[in-house]
């Protein structure tokens, strides 16, 4: 029999015990570990598990080794909660953590920044999604909670086979973001393992927990799909991004496609360079019937991609680097293929596609971009503000035309804005500070509550008077002022660089970024002699602008001939003149349309939270419950004397007593009277007092030996007081476990049943 002093240690373990506690931590690992990997479908690559299975392997070692030597099964808990917060530090601190495992009010809010960012890469990733630094942190977590219930559940509650639920959460993962996700060969196997788990702990059969895991796998299905954010979801009806295909001109539904509030997945790519790219679509150079329309030959149909041809008018002597990015297209469609520019080279394309001649755009007639991976060859283009300024005006070419028909007030207005500026370059710097000066503001709803939605000349002067519109007003405003002013230009479309979800740093490797609908973007490009089509960024808060060295050698030193309202040229990234700044994981001076998820979505730590709720309050309110309905049959004198000495004998066992059914109720009251004694007080006394009542009733109805008259109120009084001695008599580790996870109701070695009252 169980002794008093094991009691009141919270539930000591026995030396003999010893081997099947360090075996059970083992299978509870494997499970865990075997659970993890079923998340092969939603996440890519590999890294992430072993990150993932080592805080598993940390908890579980922690709680066994604190449970062996410390003697006590609450402790080994207690040991994994401060090795898994302890581990988390260590990995992703970023250096805010003293002596690294020991978190800061730093560590806490990087920690914060990281959750942030886990829950936007989710939203906008598609499947598998990259296990981005955020996204490791979410796993690390996740697992870190889901290894310690187990552990608490399993070797300190003693009811193992709830560790069920938490392993039915992970693995049922990939299920929860699309059915077809779910691997049957990972949840067969973790079943398996799961069923070695009950079994190890034999003399503790529970069937009953059927019920509780059954709930929690029903709450989980009708709560999990309104809590993960949704992943690549189908666009249907040609809304979404699907509707870039429905149309030659990608253009004219570009405005509804940013007022769409919903954050569809389009791409994510990774790139050598040290910032994020611009990646065009194609781009639109000529005004037919008062619209911008792109420039498609059939004529290029023969132009191959792994071969494209030269930029137009980039002449030797300016500087150029050689890019490398990959592109991993989700469920957008389109005949244009996004990417850098000026693109040299593309490789891992499926379906013919081909390069167009002048606007080097990537198109093909058959194929789609929708699920496509290839990799892209290109340059990065640095010319010096010396560069740009001595590039001879182009005024006749045909795309610096002035498009018929336009309102003198344009280019009226284009000359005040660039005032005393003599080069094309110090004119197109003008318009751009221009509009992103504070003046004009990005709206996507102002232009379609006034009347002035779209890309045709006649928005221009609607949208220079309410001083608001989004990206295809202000790219297509300062391409035809640049054209009042004698300077060729045209109108690219795609998307901006997206957020960065890890930067490896400037020079130290490959960048990852996320791009969605939000990132649809329109932009000017002008033309310089000698240089080519260069990007320009009018749209205030979106994108970042173009920098550019001071000379031709790349000094960063200013140039002392720039005019006032030029920003300082320098080698890194421009940071935006408006605009919030970027959260932490973008590169400074990187601005992107930040992707808001979905309104019906939450991030994924609900999940487990949620499931850890269950998992704690369900047992809890069950049993009490019963117990309600038990005193409630007793004081209406359903058999009284045996409904009140069956609560008493599992009030007994939910705090850790010995109370076996085959004691006799002499026996169990000599049993639980003694460990009365091991307090004193009022309560004890009266408690004592009131056990022995409650016995004599109980023999008294057994050998149906009338000794004194009672009634159902009575024994219900006794039973209460009875139960509240030894609840105070008992350490607060298991008063804790009797009112979270009461062992009777998982327990069924006496062959009860869950709902039995």
């Amino acid at each position: 029999m169980t002794t008093f002093s094991a009691v009141r240690s919270g539930a000591a373990v026995p030396t003999s015990t010893g081997v099947a506690d360090l075996r059970m931590s083992g299978l509870l690992l494997i499970a865990l570990g075997i659970a993890m990997a079923g998340l092969h479908s939603i996440l890519a690559d590999l890294s992430w598990w072993f990150i993932g299975f080592s805080v598993a392997f940390a908890v579980f070692a922690a709680a066994a080794v604190a449970r062996r030597y410390l003697r006590a099964r609450w402790m080994g808990t207690i040991a994994a909660v401060v090795v898994a917060i302890a581990v988390i530090t260590l990995y992703f601190s970023d250096g805010t953590a003293f002596l690294g495992v020991i978190p800061t009010t730093s560590t806490l809010s990087h920690f914060s920044s990281l959750m942030a960012e886990s829950n936007d890469s989710i939203a906008q990733q598609s499947v598998p999604a990259f296990a981005v630094t955020s996204i490791q942190f979410l796993i690390c977590w996740s697992i870190a909670l889901t290894a310690i219930v187990m552990d608490a559940v399993a070797l300190w509650w003693r009811t193992p086979a709830l560790a069920g639920i938490p392993l039915f959460v992970v693995v049922a993962v990939p299920s929860f973001v699309r059915s077809e996700l779910s691997d049957g060969f990972f949840f067969i196997l973790t079943a398996a393992v799961y069923l070695l788990i009950v079994r190890n702990r034999t003399r503790r059969v529970q069937p009953g927990v059927a019920v509780a895991v059954g709930a929690v796998a029903v709450v989980g299905a009708l709560l999990v799909p309104v809590i993960l954010p949704p992943v690549n979801p189908a666009v249907a009806g040609g809304s979404g991004l699907g509707a870039l295909s429905e149309s030659i001109n990608p253009i004219i539904n570009l405005g509804q496609n940013l007022r769409d509030s919903r954050a569809i997945p389009a791409l994510s790519y990774t790139t050598t360079s040290d910032f994020g790219q611009y990646l065009r679509l194609t781009t639109l150079e000529n005004f037919e019937g008062q619209q911008w329309e792109p420039q498609i030959s059939k004529d290029d149909s023969a132009n191959t991609v792994k071969k494209i041809g030269a930029p137009p008018g980039l002449a030797a002597g300016i500087a150029t680097t050689t890019v490398r990015t990959r592109v991993q297209i989700a469920n957008t469609t389109s005949s244009w293929l996004p990417t850098p520019y000026p693109s040299t080279k593309i490789t891992g394309l499926q379906g013919p596609w081909y390069w167009q001649a002048g606007t080097l755009a990537v198109r093909s007639d058959t194929a789609s971009m929708e699920g496509q991976k290839y990799t892209v060859d290109s340059l990065e283009v640095d010319p010096s503000v010396s560069q740009l300024r001595a590039a001879p005006p182009s005024p006749k070419s045909a795309l610096a035309k002035v498009p018929a028909g336009l309102d003198p007030i344009i280019a009226a207005t284009a000359k005040k804005v660039v005032g005393n500026a003599k080069t094309d370059f110090d004119k197109a710097i003008a318009l751009q500070n221009w509009f992103r000066g504070g003046t004009f503001t990005y709206s996507t709803k102002t232009p379609a509550a006034r009347g002035f939605d779209g890309s045709g000349l006649d928005v221009i002067v609607p949208f220079l008077k309410n001083k608001s519109g989004y990206c295809v007003h202000f790219a297509t405003t300062m391409a035809v002022m640049a054209r009042t002013l004698g300077i060729p230009s045209r109108i690219a479309v795609g998307f901006l660089p997206g957020k960065a979800t890890h930067t490896a740093g400037a020079g130290a490797g490959v960048n990852l970024y996320e791009v969605s609908s939000s990132d649809l973007h329109a932009w000017p490009e002008l033309y310089f002699k000698g240089i080519g089509w260069v990007r320009f960024e009018p749209t205030p808060g979106k994108g970042f602008e173009p920098s550019f060295s001071a000379t031709t050698s790349g000094s960063p030193k200013t140039d002392p001939g720039a005019p006032a309202n030029l920003p300082a040229p320098s080698s890194a990234t421009p940071v935006p003149t408006t605009g919030p700044r970027l959260t932490v994981g973008q590169q400074q001076g990187q601005q992107s349309a930040v992707a808001t998820p979905d309104t019906s979505a939450a991030n994924w730590t609900w999940l487990f939270v949620l499931l850890l709720l269950a998992v704690l309050v369900f047992p809890g309110l069950a049993r009490r419950s019963q117990r309600r309905r038990r005193i409630d049959r007793i004081r209406q004198s359903f058999y009284p004397e045996v409904g009140a000495w069956e609560e008493l004998r599992d009030t007994a066992r939910d705090l850790g007593l010995d109370a076996r059914e085959s004691s006799t109720p002499a026996q169990l009251a000599v049993y639980l009277s003694d460990f009365l004694l091991t307090t004193s007080g009022r309560r004890s006394a009266d408690a004592r007092a009131a056990l022995d009542k409650l016995r004599r009733m109980v023999e008294s109805e057994s050998y149906d030996i009338p000794q004194f008259n009672y009634n159902g109120e009575q024994i219900a009084v006794a039973l209460k007081t009875v139960s509240r001695g030894l609840r105070s008599a008992s350490p607060l580790p298991n008063r804790i476990r009797a009112v979270l996870l009461p062992p009777t109701l998982v327990d069924l070695a006496l062959g009860r049943s869950l709902l039995r009252a």
